[in-house]
């Protein structure tokens, strides 16, 4: 039990330097060395028991979340300071859309992984896998031994992981679904898909809807051109992250302006028949780095 207590000492100065970047250098060997070493002692303080527990209370938080109505996935990491990616793939969500009302998450609040560990599973290998260093594993943890047991869960600081946005980039033209964490426009009936249509290309999808309908931002964004579009009537266009952009047209009122940060939901515009138009509708287009892609591609 007190040799417990001493790793723990040992392990929470260790950790303290960790973070600050004083023993990037040292390994799991050194530190177990160290406590080798430092257990001869037959005397223990109470500031020693005390400096165990502290070690044990600086492993990294896990978050337990419940959704409510009008959460989304996006909105939640924003909340919590951490990546998209870190809640998908802490609780194998494929779809970022794709959650319910009273469903439970459970994340780590750093941006990272909550790993739950494999039979046969070893902290060098998954350090490798996710290309950190294994020490981060260690302290972010509060581990007193390398030996990893089936079924308990780790988090991975700063683990490479997928992000649900970049995978954007890999939209084939058959209209491959991504994760991108996308909602829809509007509430409307989809009236023309991406691709040729009567000799021309469209270059978006249409949506059609009442005349002063809500339109929203699909993800959150900076608005960088709002106003008259020429054929587009009144239309809005957003940039979001990884290089995407999204584009509304159509509108028969703004509600945005030029510079303008804006959430996912957010209502940015009403649906409307100016410019080119047959009648009221929203025409949305996605571009990614500056190509057009198939906007169903992104969309739940």
């Amino acid at each position: 039990m007190f040799k417990l207590i001493l790793s723990g000492l040992v392990a929470a100065l260790l950790v303290t330097m960790l973070f600050t970047g004083t023993v990037a250098a040292h390994s799991i060997e050194d530190v177990e060395a160290m406590v080798a070493e430092l257990a001869e002692s037959d005397y223990y303080s109470p500031e020693l028991c005390m400096s165990y527990l502290d070690y044990k209370q600086q492993r990294v938080e896990v978050i337990t979340y419940t959704v409510s109505k009008g959460d989304t996935l996006i909105g939640i990491s924003e909340k919590f300071g951490v990546s998209l990616a870190t809640i998908s793939e802490s609780n194998k969500i494929e779809n970022p859309n794709l959650i319910r009302v009273g469903q439970q998450l459970q994340f780590p609040a750093v941006t990272g992984l909550l790993y739950t560990v494999a039979q046969g599973d070893e902290l060098t290998a998954l350090a490798k896998k996710y290309e950190v260093d294994y020490e981060v594993i260690w302290f972010a943890n509060s581990l007193d031994s390398k030996e990893l047991a089936p079924g308990t869960r780790l988090v991975i600081p700063g683990a490479k992981m997928p992000d649900p946005l970049l995978q954007a980039r890999s939209v084939s033209r058959g209209g491959t679904k991504v994760n991108c964490g996308f909602v829809w426009p509007m509430l409307g009936k989809l009236s023309s898909n991406y691709g040729m249509r009567k000799g021309s290309f469209h270059w978006g999808i249409d949506i059609t809807g009442r005349v002063g309908a809500p339109i929203y931002a699909v993800a959150p964004g900076v608005v960088t051109s709002s106003g008259w579009g020429g054929s587009y009537g009144y239309m809005v266009h957003l940039q979001h992250k990884s290089g995407i952009s999204t584009l509304y047209a159509h509108a028969t009122k703004l509600n945005v302006a030029k510079g303008d940060e804006v959430s996912q939901g957010d209502i940015i515009a009403y649906v409307g028949s100016t410019g080119n138009s047959t009648g009221p509708h929203l025409h949305f287009e996605v571009k990614v780095h500056g190509r057009h892609v198939n906007p169903l591609s992104h969309l739940p």
